[in-house]
């Protein structure tokens, strides 16, 4: 009964939601990356001028969650888009492009502005009160600011805020009071925008932490691996294009200085070997004539 029950279900799903999913699917395959984007608090108007603004590097496609849930659970096992389906959830786009997911996360991040907090929004960091003077004069605005943790008081006849005081951190619910505080003191705490909540490129999942490095960071750390990578490959003589020259430039100074350590008369160390030479020559000297010197002082001081 239940197996019946399956397949007299799929035969009347509308074929719009049918096109919808195949639309979704067919997105996934014709794209190198696919990822879930979290819309909420954008107005609508909004989401249409950023979707025209990124047009041409970012394809949207606004579906009822249902439908992409569906879509992804039905790509085959092995695809990692399937994985998608678990971040479908509030209000979301479903976002394709053929750019990396670092650039497409710092494409939608481009989007994003401030806005006041209300009250069941959730932190999206720790929202930090700083010290200083405010402009309120005094008033029951002393007290409400205390109810919500916020260290208020009065001086110099304005209301100031004693403590820098963090009173709500990341992940956190903001209590209705607490947002008119904030907005009060001219803190807008919340991202609006287009949030990436997952991306996927061939068999990689990436979550925004993986794709928020600072640029200037990763690029001292390339850096870093590079010249490591160099120092390695002189060592170990290994030849590419670029430890070829100065590989053979360091044969040619260690071949130089083993010719004049042995010595080997060649051509192309004479004037090195005859260098050393004065050099050990006038270090001997140096020293005879210290010993000498030292004679002379002695037989002088018996003579005495």
């Amino acid at each position: 009964m239940h197996a019946e029950a399956e397949v007299h279900h799929s035969v009347h799903i509308p074929q719009w939601k049918k096109d919808e999913i195949k639309k979704i699917v067919d997105g996934v395959h014709s794209h190198k990356v696919v990822g879930i984007v979290d819309v909420r608090g954008v107005p609508a108007d909004s989401l249409q001028k950023m979707r025209r603004n990124l047009q041409g590097k970012v394809e949207m496609r606004m579906v009822r969650n249902t439908l992409s849930t569906i879509a992804f659970d039905s790509l085959p096992e092995g695809e990692k888009a399937k994985e998608l389906a678990k971040y479908v959830d509030g209000q979301m786009v479903i976002v394709y492009t053929n750019d990396n997911p670092f650039k497409l996360y710092k494409t939608l991040n481009a989007t994003k502005s401030k806005r006041a907090a209300k009250g069941g929004d959730i932190a999206p960091g720790d929202i930090v009160v700083p010290k200083g003077p405010t402009s309120f004069k005094p008033g029951p605005l002393v007290g409400e600011f205390q109810q919500v943790g916020i260290p208020a008081g009065i001086e110099g006849g304005k209301v100031v805020i004693k403590d820098t005081k963090t009173v709500v951190k990341k992940g956190e619910k903001i209590s209705a009071k607490l947002a008119e505080a904030l907005t009060r003191l001219e803190i807008t705490p919340m991202d609006v925008g287009l949030n990436l909540k997952a991306a996927v490129e061939g068999h990689m999942l990436y979550m925004p932490e993986d794709l928020g490095m600072d640029e200037e960071v990763l690029r001292g750390m390339f850096a870093q691996a590079s010249a490591h990578a160099f120092n390695l490959s002189i060592e170990a003589g290994i030849t590419t294009k670029d430890t070829i020259e100065p590989l053979i430039q360091k044969a040619v100074r260690e071949s130089k200085a083993l010719a004049v350590n042995a010595p080997i008369f060649e051509k192309d160390v004479m004037d090195l070997i005859m260098s050393k030479a004065e050099m050990e020559m006038l270090a001997v000297a140096k020293m005879v004539a210290g010993k000498e010197n030292a004679l002379d002082e002695e037989l002088s001081a018996r003579v005495k």
